[in-house]
């Protein structure tokens, strides 16, 4: 009887936590201290939004509306005031970076990009791994991690269906997977996974990650004779501009370990010898392995590439945004220095990981790494299989389009003007003296090439000079490479809400005077060492962000970990660099990351697999971290001046006061 209320409380969790929430809250209304009052009802608002983004009761969008709601009710901030903070540099740098990446994405230039990358590195399957990992890792730094990995992910089943299928080939036969390209998920032609004696266990995942990701696995009934299986289904506002709707008809098994169903069908096969049924069984669990390092490199490596640019992943932007909301005086984080920060960082992470998956899932080899050292040159059927199905894919593709060519061109020359407008160690265009200083961003160049996108042809005008050789078609409009539709269609709008209310939120914590107070209260702190405090941070980052949102994660700790920077007499930058590219390391759970849930979906991947290969990965991220923040935070944003200009915390009065005051001295005794 007591089961009962419970299960039907569990039901209504949203609601209760949506409803208790800010009434549990109230006290800090009701009772607040006379000198405390402004200071708590923004603690009221911060702590009632950090509750909600956790337990993602309201989309994360919806939530960073609130600031615009509690903020003038509560005397906090104007509400004039807090809704600049909705539209400033850095979401119309996101808006102008996601413009860019629905341009690459609709005119499949990324998949191009792929597949060309696939038909270098061969069919050996680590330097498919490596093929994988370095492909998905590039698009990622451009594009939404969920949509490189929901568009790679299903050419990795494409080329594990050419490598792990029995050919009939060698006996006259054809082989069915090598009869067809890519199998998409939603295709009916693909076959989930399924283990033999295994029983489907029901999965609810739910969670939200960055861009307001929501991934949650329903039951659905099967047809009569076979197995339980489950759907998976993104939910998001980000689906828009993703291909991840492909996604929700692909039919997945839950999978436990045991053997599969491959190797029930040995066993049940008469006229088997010991020798030959090991030596099956070996080549049955390579298989398997193989199945899963395609699977779980996809993901990780659309994990880690995002942290490489400043318009990658929403944390970066929330860490340059709250960065500038709360030191106005500070040079901004743009997308070069965070490029010259993070992108070595990002290259050693992915080099460690791909060594690590292969230890985990294929054995080291390094004949095979480096083949110059082979005798053994040869390639199996497998091999030969995958190779000419990846290049049938991109045969599939044709000849470049005009379009495409266009895109690309646009894209490069956006990368460019990005890297080179005010790269540090020279000057750049920015400088130029026919700009104003401080006038032009990288918003600008965004917003300027996303506007040419809207204008340029898709093809080649046939008119005039401009008409191709052998063109008799009637002279008429061309259509842009962009069209409004299409840009309404994906972008992610629900993103830049979200990096509005962080910024709202810094600007509350600030104007306030909540961030003052909070730094007071860690006082006591200052006697720890800032190398293990950075590490301690780092630590509780990447251990919250793998249950919840990385954007959330980051807009609730940052401003923190800048009052900490302080109380330790240490630039906030030290402390809130390493954190920030934490956020985006999450790995061992497939509620984590949108990613890691599309790539368990598969089928391929236990939770043990992902908790096994992910506790490693994020025990090395911290390190990752740390040490791009001390080789290259120094050159880059000068993260080891603890007290640079703009910051005016009491340790730097302090400083400066007791280096005048020795300075007078020098001088009395000189005169003297």
């Amino acid at each position: 009887m007591g089961i009962g209320p419970c299960l039907q409380l569990k039901k209504f969790k949203r609601s209760i936590i949506l409803v208790l929430t800010p009434i549990l809250l109230l006290p800090l209304l009701i009772f607040p201290p006379p000198h405390l009052q402004t200071e708590l009802a923004c603690a009221y608002t911060i702590l009632l939004m950090a509750i909600y983004w956790v337990s993602e009761v309201v989309p994360l969008a919806v939530t960073a509306l609130l600031p615009l709601v509690f903020y003038p009710f509560l005397g906090v901030v104007t509400a004039k005031r807090t809704s600049i903070e909705y539209l400033k540099d850095v979401n119309v740098l996101f808006l102008g970076g996601l413009a860019v990446a629905v341009a690459v994405e609709h005119w499949n230039l990324h998949k191009r990009i792929a597949l060309k990358v696939l038909t270098f590195v061969g069919a050996k399957p680590r330097w498919l791994l490596f093929g994988f990992m370095t492909t998905t890792a590039f698009l990622s730094m451009w594009i939404s991690n969920v949509a490189t990995t929901a568009m790679m992910i299903p050419i990795a089943q494409a080329v594990l269906e050419e490598m792990t299928t029995e050919p009939d080939i060698e006996q006259g036969g054809s082989s069915k997977s090598s009869s067809g390209g890519s199998t998409p998920p939603g295709d009916s032609n693909h076959k989930p996974i399924v283990r033999a004696n295994s029983q489907p266990r029901p999965l609810t995942l739910e969670n939200s990650r960055s861009d307001g990701d929501k991934v949650e696995f329903k039951p659905i009934q099967s047809s009569p004779g076979s197995n339980n299986y489950y759907t998976s289904v993104l939910q998001k506002d980000i689906n828009k501009h993703s291909p991840t709707e492909e996604l929700s008809n692909h039919l997945v098994a839950a999978v436990d370990d045991g053997p599969d169903a491959s190797t029930t069908a040995l066993i049940e096969e008469p006229g088997f010898t010991s020798t030959t049924f090991n030596t099956k069984l070996e080549r049955e669990r390579k298989k398997r392995n193989l199945c899963k390092a395609l699977t779980i490199c996809v993901c990780y490596s659309a994990n880690i590439g995002g942290t490489a640019t400043l318009t990658g992943t929403g944390p970066n932007l929330i860490m340059a945004g709250q960065f500038k909301t709360t030191y106005p005086h500070a040079p901004e984080i743009d997308f070069g220095s965070w490029a010259f920060f993070a992108f070595p960082g990002m290259v050693l992470y992915l080099m460690i990981s791909w060594f690590w998956l292969q230890y985990l899932f294929l054995d080291i080899n390094w004949s095979e790494i480096f083949p110059c050292f082979s005798r053994n040159k040869t390639k199996s059927t497998e091999e030969l299989h995958a190779e000419r199905m990846i290049r049938r894919q991109y045969d599939d593709l044709g000849v470049m389009s005009f379009a495409e060519k266009a895109v690309l061109f646009w894209f490069v020359l956006l990368a460019l003007l990005w890297l080179t407008r005010d790269p540090g160690f020279v000057s750049g265009w920015g400088s130029i003296p026919i700009f104003k200083k401080g006038y032009v961003s990288d918003a600008t160049v965004a917003m300027a090439i996303t506007f040419i996108l809207f204008v340029f042809p898709s093809k080649r005008p046939n008119f005039f000079c401009c008409r191709a050789k052998g063109d008799d078609s009637e002279p008429g409009p061309v259509p842009a490479l962009l069209s409004w539709n299409v840009v309404q269609h994906k972008m992610a709008w629900n993103v830049i809400l979200l990096l509005g209310g962080s910024f709202a939120m810094a600007l509350g914590s600030k104007q306030s005077g909540l961030s003052q107070w909070i730094g007071q209260q860690m006082t006591p702190l200052r006697e720890i060492d800032p190398i293990l405090a950075n590490f301690i941070c780092c630590f509780i980052v990447c251990a919250l962000t793998q249950c919840t949102s990385n954007t959330a994660t980051a807009t609730v700790f940052l401003p923190i970990l800048a009052e900490l920077g302080e109380v330790l007499g240490v630039n906030p930058l030290y402390l809130m660099l390493p954190s920030t590219v934490i956020t985006s390391y999450a790995f061992m759970l497939p509620v984590s990351t949108p990613p890691n849930a599309i790539a368990y979906s598969y089928g391929h991947l236990t939770m043990m697999d992902m908790v096994k290969a992910g506790a490693f990965m994020n025990v090395v991220g911290i390190f990752i971290a740390m040490f791009s923040v001390s080789v290259f935070g120094g050159p880059a944003f000068g993260a080891f001046d603890p007290c640079p200009h703009w910051l005016h915390s009491q340790h730097c009065l302090a400083q400066s006061v007791a280096n005048t005051t020795l300075t007078t001295v020098i001088n009395s005794t000189m005169a003297s």
